[in-house]
């Protein structure tokens, strides 16, 4: 059962599964109206406004496609009236050792996460400045900050969104708009369940936790920085059991 409405609304992107459908599902239970983000699987994001008539609101768009950032927005605050956090949580990811990856594919990553992201904070920063306490909260990954083999391109990424959030920290503050990280380890979704048992097994033993993360407590942490941590910006907290320790 929803909770209290409140008037907030949130953007999450990538909210068909996995973390994203995990996030939009914990600000619902906040009483925050969420605008879900898609390429594909957008019948998951259409089940879940189902199941919360009036307060989701499913939208297609593209890492592959920037331009239509604006659009997003639009749409969004054109059905609402409002933006109070975005929530930047989808993103491309190929894996391959530098020495083999085609240098074609390695770009891809990189220009598709990155534009994306710039492009959509860019569309969303005139809403975001009029609430009373607005944010932005980037979803990292510890491979951002200790690497990971077969993991350049997106390790890339991840560690170039923490000097993006806290310059962009630095450039919204005036505005009260807060901006902050959120560094996932492993957790257990659709794209590490193709991991090696084997490599699991490596991987939980080097995690001082003992095991992968659920979609839930990574979630709960998001919207901790989304809605809780009202003195937090430029901050990047790890969500990770311990594994880059």
């Amino acid at each position: 059962m929803d909770a209290e409405t409140t008037d907030r609304v949130a953007l999450v992107t990538g909210a068909s599964r996995g973390i994203g459908a995990g996030i939009a599902r914990q600000l619902l239970d906040r009483g925050v109206r969420v605008a879900g983000t898609y390429r594909s699987g957008g019948e998951l994001v259409e089940k879940l406004a189902a199941d919360h008539p009036g307060r989701v609101l499913p939208v297609a768009f593209d890492l592959a496609a920037p331009e239509t950032a604006d659009a997003v927005v639009e749409r969004v605050t054109g059905h609402w009236g409002r933006l109070d956090t975005l929530v930047l949580n989808a993103a491309v990811w190929q894996g391959g050792k530098l020495a083999r990856i085609d240098l074609g594919d390695w770009w891809r990553v990189i220009e598709e996460n990155l534009r994306s992201t710039a492009a959509l904070v860019r569309a969303a920063i005139p809403w975001l400045g009029r609430g009373t306490d607005s944010g932005v909260v980037i979803i990292g990954s510890a491979v951002g900050s200790v690497g990971f083999p077969g993991d350049t391109a997106y390790a890339s990424v991840k560690a170039a969104a923490v000097g993006f959030a806290r310059s962009l920290a630095k450039e919204l503050a005036p505005h009260g708009v807060r901006v902050n990280v959120l560094a996932p380890g492993f957790v257990d979704t659709d794209m590490t369940s193709a991991i090696p048992e084997a490599s699991r097994r490596k991987i939980a033993d080097a995690t001082l936790l003992g095991r992968f993360g659920t979609v839930e407590e990574i979630a709960k942490a998001a919207v901790f920085l989304a809605e809780d941590a009202t003195f937090c910006t430029g901050a990047v907290l790890a969500a990770d059991g311990g594994w880059t320790l």
